[in-house]
Order: C-alpha cells, then structure tokens, then sequence
C-alpha cells in the first residue's frame, strides 16, 4: 500500500505523518525512514528495495518512509523508482508513505489515485486558515476571540510554521483569553521581509556555503524579527537535506526539547559548522 502526502504546507504535512508514524509504531517495530535527497540517494534506493524484500521473523507488517524522491534521483532513476512504487501499490504487508511539496510528474500520477492513498496539503486561506488557527489555539488551552483569529491569519498568512511557533509563545502566559488588542503587544512576528527576501536569506544558510555568508545570512534573518524556531523546522524540512543533515536536525531537534539548548544557539552551531 501507498500513502501520498503532498502540498507546500509542511508543517501539517509533517504532522499527518507523524500521526501515521506513531500509530503503526504502537503496534509494530518494523520501520525504515529513507531520505533521497543527498549524494548517497542511489544506495538508500538499494536500502529501501533490501527493506521491502525482506521478511522478519517478527512480523509481517512493516512501514516505509520516502522522502525527496522526487528531486535529482528521479532523473536518474525514473524507471526503477515508478517501478518498485507500482510493484507495491496493493502490497498489504508494506506501507510506503511518499513524502513531497508538489504533485508528482506524468508519470507517477498514479500516487494520486486508488489503490493508493493520496492527501494534499495547500496553504490554507480564508475561513480554512481561521479555522485551523482556532483549533490549533484550543489544542494549547487558549481562547482567542474572533479578531484575534483574523488579526493573527493576516499577520501569519499560510506560514503555518511561524502561526504555531508563536501560538506555542503565547501558551506560555498566564493568561488563556486573548482578544486582539492583547495579541497586537506580545505577537513580536511582523512580515518584514516577503517570502521572496526570506528564501533568499535562508539559502544563504545552505551547508555549501562560505562560513561568513552563513553568518551574515542568519544575522539579518533575526536582526528582522524571524523566528529562530520558523528557520530551524523550515531548514529541517528542506527536501535538499542529506540524511546526515536531517540526522543532525533531529539530534538539535532532540536537544532543543530537552532544554540542552534552544532554536537561535543551535542555528548559529549549524552555521559554524
């Protein structure tokens, strides 16, 4: 069986599969995370063909995760990949959940219909965002009144990521009600820079840049006010991190929720690094 999960917005696409994640983990052990988005794509495609073929003494059941498959090695493994996927399209004792931002090509548009299980995950406007702000808000025990909702979906737009992070900052008081005008003296996220100028910033902090630039980069992103933690998850859910980079996120990840260190001194060690 496959499971697709696709759109621009990662955050509750990262969630969705944290959720399928975590309840086949409560029942089962055998779990293989595959990441092809580093220079060793071609082995972890001969690690996930290894995983699929073979059988545990265990179980039977096992669960498979494909991240940025769709990226430089499909050109150059198109014909394999879209054939192994098929071959495993009703294969009731593998779960494959494929992970990407856009919809697939031509040729892997059967992600997108039955036998396999496809969700999309859009930006969300309008009344969808005020809703998701809502519940999101009762999840951390909050009460915000009406214009607090429309205040904090013009601020935030579909930046999901930025949305909760200060959604996390605002449980942290005492208080639980919140109207507008309370929202408008502690929400410190204003948009000063577009989405253009952010992604532009935020490259700046690719691995395969010169240490001064990575530093001059991170700078100006907090100088304007963007949230250490909104860089962090949205660098962590790059589809152009290696599996080593995605390991040491986890490991910050890990790290950050321990109190060990928090979101600003673990993007300056990456930069130092």
């Amino acid at each position: 069986m496959i499971i697709f999960l696709y759109g621009p917005d990662s955050y509750r696409r990262r969630q969705k599969l944290k959720e399928i994640t975590a309840q086949y983990r409560q029942k089962h052990i055998t779990f293989g995370d595959f990441d092809f988005g580093g220079v060793d794509a071609e082995e972890e495609f001969l690690r996930l063909k290894e995983f699929a073929s073979n059988v545990s003494i265990f179980e039977t059941l096992k669960l498979g995760v494909l991240e940025n498959a769709f990226g430089e090695f499909l050109k150059e493994n198109q014909s394999a990949f879209v054939e192994f996927l098929k071959n495993n399209l009703k294969n009731q004792d593998l779960t494959l959940v494929v992970c990407a931002e856009k919809k697939p090509l031509k040729n892997l548009s059967f992600l997108l219909k039955k036998p396999a299980l496809a969700q999309e995950f859009k930006n969300l406007e309008g009344e969808q965002l005020k809703f998701f702000i809502g519940k999101e808000a009762e999840k951390r025990g909050l009460n915000l009144a009406p214009a607090a909702i429309v205040f904090l979906a013009e601020v935030f737009g579909g930046d999901t990521w930025a949305l909760i992070s200060e959604l996390e900052k605002i449980s942290l008081f005492n208080l639980r009600d919140f109207d507008a005008g309370r929202l408008k003296e502690l929400v410190v996220y204003y948009k000063s820079l577009n989405s253009g100028e952010f992604f532009s910033q935020l490259s700046g902090l690719s691995v395969d840049r010169s240490l001064r630039q990575k530093i001059v980069n991170l700078e100006f992103l907090l100088n304007r006010g963007e949230e250490p933690a909104k860089i962090f998850n949205i660098l962590a859910a790059s589809s152009r991190n290696s599996s080593e980079t995605v390991k040491r996120f986890a490991d910050y990840d890990a790290a950050i929720k321990s109190g060990k260190t928090d979101y600003e001194e673990a993007l300056l060690d990456m930069a130092l690094s």
